[in-house]
């Protein structure tokens, strides 16, 4: 159940910058949600479609900060420091009382960095990454990790809330990426659990679609795998892609070598797909997944 603080939160007037498949989304829940809303994105069609539904644009990430309360962001992670700390940055915003959240996936180095660059200007930032999807992001199902003061983390909550399902505070600046790090390789690890469990179904003579139903509904069960089903059984796919990305494994490896930890079974992820070119397409017309290489 939502919880936002009505006489609170009906104050902060939000901006948005980013306005992709997951930014637009969410920006669109927020104005949806009743707050007032000014968006600013490089494609001008983005930033049309939002105001015929009431969002005021901004030209640039100075003038959105000047503007807002709270100004939250889904940027490339190139894009981050160039908005807040660049020529019309956020950071040139005469706006002691701003929150700046950025929703990117970035480095937990920086996070840091950019925070300590706002905070020398009187602005607080929370790095807060997402997991969950475009899905989550038009339906609110998102999970949220979020690094920060606990103060600005309180008050950026009932907004977060109309964003994910799921809004953990993790500590300092840095630990939401730290917490988005961990929770890719522990999804690398689920997909390695699904690839290696269907070679063995399809070696066997299972059938992949049923077995993958009942693998489902056993402790065995994933986000993942979950989705595989859901694709096959509902929306009728006859093909399944594994979502693995090099940096889902290789992020959370050199995280460990710099801890002194040996991931076995992240170093197996990182090692198998990337001998399938990360690319594995499972086949479900013809009971069909590629064989280790």
């Amino acid at each position: 159940m939502k919880t936002a603080n009505d006489t609170s939160s009906a104050l902060e007037r939000l901006g948005f910058i980013g306005l992709g498949n997951m930014g637009g989304a969410i920006a669109l829940r927020l104005l949806r949600a009743g707050y007032p809303l000014t968006v600013l994105d490089l494609d001008d069609e983005k930033m049309h479609a939002l105001k015929k539904n009431g969002a005021g644009v901004a030209a640039t990430p100075k003038e959105i900060a000047e503007r807002s309360t709270i100004v939250l962001a889904s940027l490339q992670p190139g894009d981050v420091e160039k908005v807040t700390c660049g020529e019309n940055g956020i950071a040139e915003a005469n706006n002691e009382k701003l929150v700046f959240v950025d929703l990117s996936s970035t480095a937990p180095e920086l996070a840091i960095k950019v925070s300590d660059s706002l905070r020398a200007r009187g602005i607080e930032m929370l790095d807060a990454p997402l997991s969950g999807a475009d899905i989550g992001a038009t339906n609110g199902n998102l999970t949220i990790f979020v690094g920060g003061s606990y103060e600005a983390y309180q008050r950026c909550l009932p907004v977060l809330q109309h964003v994910g399902r799921m809004v953990t505070y993790l500590g300092k600046n840095g630990n939401g990426q730290i917490g988005k790090r961990i929770n890719q390789v522990m999804q690398a690890l689920s997909e390695l659990a699904i690839y290696e469990g269907l070679l063995l179904a399809k070696k066997s003579g299972l059938d992949l679609k049923m077995f993958a139903r009942a693998a489902s509904g056993g402790c065995a069960q994933s986000w993942r795998l979950d989705e595989l089903v859901d694709n096959v059984f509902n929306k009728g796919d006859t093909t399944y892609k594994l979502g693995m990305r090099p940096g889902r494994t290789g992020h959370a490896l050199k995280m460990a070598e710099k801890l002194g930890l040996n991931l076995a079974g992240a170093k197996a992820a990182d090692q198998t797909f990337a001998r399938q070119g990360w690319q594995v397409e499972i086949d479900f017309t013809r009971d069909d997944i590629p064989d280790p290489v």
